[in-house]
C-alpha cells in the first residue's frame, strides 16, 4: 500500500493546519474509507475520478481497485503531496476546482462513463451535484460523503420538509440511496457536524422531454417561494399564459392549488413537457 499520512502526522511534519478556505475537513479513519471505496463497487477497468481526494484517505483504497485513477484538487500543497506519493501510470493529478473540471470532455475521452468519489466539502456538494446533473450521460454513478442535513435533502421524498429542487432533479436523472452516517470524531479537524455518505447510481437515459436547463428552471421557479400554490408559483413561466399553465396543469392531472413539495419529480416532468410543448408554439 502507498504510505499515504494521517492529516495529524501531515500537520505536524508541515507546521500547518486545514485551510478553511477550502473548507478542509480529513477523514482519519482508514476502515470509514476503506468502506466508502468498497460501496462504489467497482469493477476492473471503470474510469474513476476522486474530487478533493486531499492527504489521501481514499485515494490509497482507490489505487488498489482501479487500473488508473483521475483526481481532481483544488489546494496545491494537497496536490504536490499526491504527486510525490501517487505513482504516474495509476494516477492522473488535475489542479482545478471540481466546479469547473469538464466531466464530459474527460468521459469521451475515456470512452466510458465516469464513477466519482469524493469526501465533498460542505460548501460545494451542492454546486456540484447541479454540476453532474448538467453532464449526464457522462457519470454513471458516484459516493459522495456529505453533510448530513445536506444529504437527506438529496434524498427526501416528496412532502417532507428536506424536498426541494435538487431532490426533484435527481429523482428524475438517478436513484439515490443513504447508505451511513459518519461522525465529526472520525475527522481532522472534527466537523460542528455529522456527515453522510449517499450512492447516486445515474440512469442509463434522459429523462424524455426537455433538456437539463429546462427542467432546472421549471423546478427553481416552482420552489422559490415554497409555501405558494404551484399556480402562483409558476406564474407567467417561460412566458405563457394563466389559460396555457391551466391547461397543462389539467392535461398533467396536476392540481395547481398543491404546494411545489408535495410534487413527485414524475408529476414535474409530465408537466414540464407539456410547458416545453405550449411555449415552442
Amino acid at each position: 500500500m502507498v504510505d499515504f499520512q494521517s492529516p495529524g502526522e501531515y500537520f505536524r511534519q508541515h507546521d500547518s493546519r486545514p485551510r478553511k478556505h477550502f473548507g478542509q475537513h480529513f477523514l482519519a479513519q482508514p476502515a470509514t474509507a476503506h468502506k466508502i471505496v468498497q460501496s462504489a463497487g467497482l469493477s476492473p477497468g471503470e474510469a474513476v475520478v476522486e474530487i478533493g481526494p486531499g492527504l489521501g484517505a481514499l485515494t490509497r483504497f482507490l489505487m488498489e481497485q482501479a487500473e488508473k485513477i483521475h483526481l481532481i484538487e483544488v489546494d496545491p500543497a494537497m496536490v504536490a503531496y499526491l504527486r510525490e506519493r501517487a505513482l504516474e501510470e495509476k494516477a492522473a493529478i488535475y489542479r482545478q476546482d471540481a466546479l469547473a473540471f469538464d466531466y464530459k470532455f474527460l468521459s469521451a475521452e475515456l470512452g466510458k462513463r465516469l464513477v466519482v468519489l469524493g469526501n465533498l466539502p460542505y460548501n460545494i456538494s451542492s454546486p456540484l451535484l447541479f454540476k453532474l446533473l448538467e453532464a449526464f450521460p457522462a457519470i454513471d454513478r458516484a459516493v459522495f460523503m456529505v453533510q448530513k442535513e445536506v444529504g437527506i435533502r438529496f434524498a427526501a421524498p416528496p412532502g417532507s420538509k428536506d424536498y426541494g429542487v435538487l431532490s426533484v432533479l435527481l429523482g428524475m436523472y438517478a436513484r439515490v440511496v443513504k447508505l451511513f452516517v459518519v461522525g465529526p470524531g472520525q475527522f481532522h479537524p472534527p466537523p460542528k457536524v455529522d456527515s453522510i455518505v449517499l450512492r447516486i447510481d445515474f440512469f442509463e437515459t434522459p429523462p424524455e422531454g426537455p433538456g437539463f436547463d429546462f427542467l432546472r428552471k421549471l423546478v427553481s421557479r416552482a420552489f422559490q417561494q415554497r409555501r405558494k400554490t404551484l399556480a402562483n408559483s409558476l406564474s407567467g413561466v417561460f412566458g405563457l399564459s394563466a389559460g396555457a399553465l391551466q391547461e397543462a396543469f389539467e392535461r398533467a392531472g396536476i392540481d395547481p392549488r398543491r404546494r411545489p413539495e408535495t410534487i413527485s419529480a414524475p408529476e414535474f416532468l409530465a408537466l414540464a413537457r407539456l410547458l416545453a410543448e405550449a411555449s415552442s408554439l
